[in-house]
């Protein structure tokens, strides 16, 4: 055998090794889930209303479970915006999801964006709801004002994107003008570049139809953008979380 040859398929075996190894540590994927409990609402949220959402599958990266169905991830209101007829969008609210403690087993990053939402009615609940999986009267949300953290103990608001997250076809880069006038909206000033995740359709209890566009600086927050001059998503509603895993 040509040792030339001999010695360049050994040399490339480690390498190909070294890149199979990066993708098993970088994935992303999507995991359905509902909203439990608290709602999303520019006109009736405030900074710090928190909100409930339970995966309805397990969340797995190459084989693996790393939330199981059922997992509760919480979203805290950060920013609300509102803007004229002529500027992008004329309501808007930033959420912030923080991400629950995994399995100690292997230390994982996860990083969470809505990617959509659907909502038949939106039906008018109490502050006091009742939680689906047990039939029993859940205690109301507390607010917090305190910065979320990751299961690593960062703050998400200065944390990097996701790359995970880049993979996702969904996943496309917005443009400086629609990011500059969203940012300045939310009165944010957010380091990181903007991505346009997905979309959501929403039916008011009236049968006025609503939509939504969906944002993410892919750093464990979601931005949610509406032509109308408000939309709410309340329990029930049917959500897909885009899930960027680092190991």
């Amino acid at each position: 055998m040509n040792l030339r040859f001999l010695v360049a398929h050994v040399i490339a075996i480690p390498v190909f090794m070294m890149s199979m190894t990066f993708a098993q540590s970088n994935s992303a994927t999507h995991v359905a889930a509902e909203l439990t409990q608290g709602k999303l609402s520019p006109a009736a949220s405030k900074p710090g209303d928190s909100v409930a959402v339970r995966l309805k599958d397990d969340l797995r990266s190459n084989g693996q479970v790393v939330l199981r169905k059922g997992t509760v991830i919480s979203g805290v209101v950060r920013n609300i915006g509102r803007s004229d007829a002529k500027a992008y969008a004329q309501s808007m609210l930033e959420v912030e999801w923080l991400v629950p403690v995994t399995d100690g087993r292997t230390a994982r990053s996860l990083s969470i964006a809505l990617q959509s939402v659907t909502q038949a009615t939106v039906a008018d609940r109490a502050d006091e709801e009742v939680d689906p999986f047990t039939d029993e009267i859940a205690a109301p949300l507390a607010r917090t004002d305190r910065p979320v953290r990751s299961a690593g103990g960062e703050d998400v608001a200065s944390a990097a994107a996701n790359p995970a997250l880049l993979s996702m076809p969904s996943v496309v880069a917005v443009d400086h003008q629609t990011s500059s006038a969203i940012e300045t909206s939310l009165d944010s000033s957010a380091p990181e570049p903007l991505f346009k995740v997905g979309h959501g359709e929403l039916v008011t209890a009236g049968g006025v139809h609503e939509s939504v566009d969906l944002f993410s600086h892919l750093n464990n927050d979601t931005v949610i953008t509406s032509p109308s001059r408000n939309f709410e998503i309340s329990s029930g509603a049917q959500m897909q979380l885009l899930v960027g895993i680092r190991k």
